[in-house]
């Protein structure tokens, strides 16, 4: 199913007015997401229990996060003794006002991850989906900031966002930006807007910005897409190598050192460290971690691979004579006569990288298909093909 999310106006107004800059609210952004998701949807996927664990399948009330055993059963299967959310435990606090949370939702379905996909496009970004199912008058979180961008997308219900007037500069994930939920409240300043989504609505919050959402109906969903950018302290992790390999860096400074000798060390390491930065090779490792950031999302086409069939690389060790109205299949130690009913077969097969049953099926009609299966038996077992 193709959406359409970003159209050219939208794209325009986006990066001038709001891209990690302040929040935007769409309603009505996209048409038909009840095929994507919806609360049928939903039932379906959390009934395939095997893909659900602790670090994906998350269960919060009133703003505290449960225990994944207060909700789980221990699962007897061939790796062993796994716990899995229980149906029974998880809609019996479903009925008590907990949410539930699902990390990575994407991986599970074709149509967000074609959204997952849009949104990196779109943003040049890193993209993770997690999914929100939520009770009414019943608050999963309360004022906090995310460590990324989020694009949260609303399937079912209705939920009230409350958007505050504070915004943490550049939070990462380290302990320094762990705040408990009383300095969040205070922090995050005073309420500015109330933001009531609906299906097919879409709310921007850049990275650090405090907000809130409380759903308004029963059965809530929206998911939340997080777009993560590379930084330049992402910078420092990918050049390690290069500072490694710097002789300087490994040497020993001495511990009696005097003040101008420690200032002397720290002069030259800020000259080593402007060497390695200002290097093409820096330069490039810098431009291929950009293009690269992006996670690769990619699909399984195994109908396609059924089809077609297995593909048999051609060896380049063997070569292909003719001699008396005769072919023979030659390498450095071998030579075998081809039988004159593998022939023309053979003789094509040879002039090709790699081939497969469908291609030689179409290009030798008249011959039987056993006939073919069998010389690429012959072939396969002599290793002219693999």
């Amino acid at each position: 199913m193709n959406i359409n999310i970003f159209t050219k106006e939208f794209r325009e107004n986006f990066f001038s007015n709001h891209f990690g800059k302040n929040y935007c609210h769409k309603p009505s952004l996209i048409k038909n997401l009840e095929r994507i998701m919806n609360l049928e949807i939903l039932d379906k996927m959390l009934s395939i229990t095997n893909i659900w664990n602790n670090k994906n399948f998350l269960m919060v009330l009133d703003q505290q996060r449960l225990n994944f055993k207060e909700y789980s059963n221990i699962n007897l299967d061939v790796t062993g003794n796994n716990y899995r959310p229980s149906p029974e435990k998880v809609q019996n606090l479903v009925s008590k006002g907990a949410s539930i949370i699902l990390n990575d939702i994407e991986k599970h379905n074709p149509q967000l991850l074609n959204i997952a996909n849009e949104l990196q496009h779109f943003t040049q970004g890193r993209c993770q989906g997690n999914l929100y199912f939520s009770m009414a008058s019943h608050k999963a979180f309360g004022p906090h900031f995310d460590l990324h961008d989020v694009f949260a997308i609303h399937f079912e219900g209705e939920k009230v966002w409350n958007i505050y007037e504070n915004i943490e500069k550049n939070p990462i994930n380290h302990p320094v930006f762990t705040i408990d939920s009383n300095e969040r409240i205070k922090r995050a300043g005073k309420l500015i807007e109330q933001v009531t989504l609906k299906p097919g609505d879409l709310l921007y919050i850049p990275r650090g910005q405090y907000h809130d959402a409380l759903a308004s109906k029963n059965g809530a969903i929206h998911i939340a897409f997080g777009l993560t950018y590379f930084k330049p302290i992402d910078l420092m992790g990918v050049l390690w190598e290069r500072f490694i390999l710097n002789d300087f860096m490994r040497k020993d400074i001495k511990l009696n050192s005097s003040k101008i000798e420690l200032k002397e060390e720290l002069t030259r390491f800020s000259k080593e460290i402007e060497s390695i930065i200002n290097s093409e090779d820096a330069l490039k490792i810098l431009e291929n971690n950009l293009k690269n950031w992006p996670y690769e999302i990619q699909e399984y086409t195994v109908k396609d691979l059924v089809s077609k069939g297995i593909e048999y690389q051609v060896s380049s060790f063997v070569r292909l004579e003719k001699k008396d109205q005769n072919i023979y299949l030659s390498s450095d130690k071998n030579r075998v006569l081809v039988p004159d009913e593998y022939s023309n077969i053979t003789e094509y097969i040879m002039k090709k990288n790699s081939i497969t049953f469908k291609e030689l099926k179409s290009e030798f009609k008249n011959i039987n298909e056993n006939v073919i299966q069998k010389c690429l038996d012959n072939l396969q077992s002599m290793k002219v093909i693999n």
